[in-house]
């Protein structure tokens, strides 16, 4: 097993097929096939990437597309739940081992020298997010089955608030319960989550959590409303490099 290894994280890319236009403004298809180019353009190409949920927005056959542009990275994708996604028609495209037995997105990525778990926090139809009751179970056996490696959790949720208007009040909301589990465990050592479209990052018992920044669209975190609210359409993604132990991060712009 190579020491090292690069993940490409993809987020809140709210895909839409086609002369569509999110909110009837935003070109979010181009900005995906954008995304996807300025992937392919990077110096050193990830081992595989996880777009971690709002992949598409609320219309289900938008998938089509998306899983179809998805093929040009030429890496393994490995995609997780968001609000606006809808579960029953996500896991017809997905692998069964990426879907556990109660049907949630939940699945690790383990052949290589950190742990990667992929945290399904979706509530269907519901803008706010929860670890239900089997997800924070299942979650709690892969840690206690993973000691001996370093632990990087993707979920889409924030499991805190990071001091926006916008977003705090719709976050995971058992995300105090969460934070007490993993802080049992040393070997986690970050939480990366979507959601948000901005930047952010706090240590919280020694663990980094942070955001990766929406590909197509940015919320100011510092909004005090949702009124007549400036957005920056500039898209972004997070490269997460690993190194014998050592993990950085770094956030590429997207090429329009």
């Amino acid at each position: 097993m190579k020491k090292s290894f690069v993940i490409g994280q993809i987020s809140d890319t709210h895909f839409v097929n086609k002369n569509e236009k999110l909110f009837d403004k935003f070109d979010t298809h181009t900005r995906f096939v954008n995304t996807i180019k300025t992937c392919n353009e990077l110096r050193k190409i990830p081992d595989f990437y996880i777009i971690s949920g709002d992949l598409i927005h609320d219309n289900e056959i938008f998938y089509i597309e998306f899983f179809k542009l998805c093929e040009d990275l030429n890496k393994p994708v490995y995609t997780m739940m968001g609000n606006h996604d809808k579960r029953n028609a996500l896991r017809k495209y997905l692998k069964s081992d990426l879907i556990d037995e109660h049907g949630y997105l939940n699945y690790s990525i383990n052949n290589y020298p950190a742990e990667i778990i992929c945290l399904d926090t979706a509530i269907e139809n519901n803008i706010e997010g929860t670890i239900s009751e089997t997800s924070m179970r299942w979650l709690e056996k892969k840690l206690s089955k993973s000691r001996n490696k370093p632990i990087i959790i993707f979920m889409h949720h924030p499991p805190i608030e990071i001091g926006s208007v916008l977003f705090d009040h719709i976050k995971c909301n058992n995300g105090d319960e969460f934070i007490k589990l993993i802080s049992k465990y040393q070997n986690v050592k970050e939480v990366i989550f979507g959601h948000v479209h901005c930047f952010f990052d706090k240590i919280i018992n020694g663990i980094k959590f942070s955001s990766c920044p929406s590909a197509s669209i940015q919320y100011p975190i510092d909004a005090k409303s949702d009124k007549n609210i400036q957005l920056d359409t500039k898209g972004y993604f997070k490269i997460i490099d690993y190194d014998q132990g050592k993990i950085s991060t770094k956030h590429v712009s997207i090429n329009n």
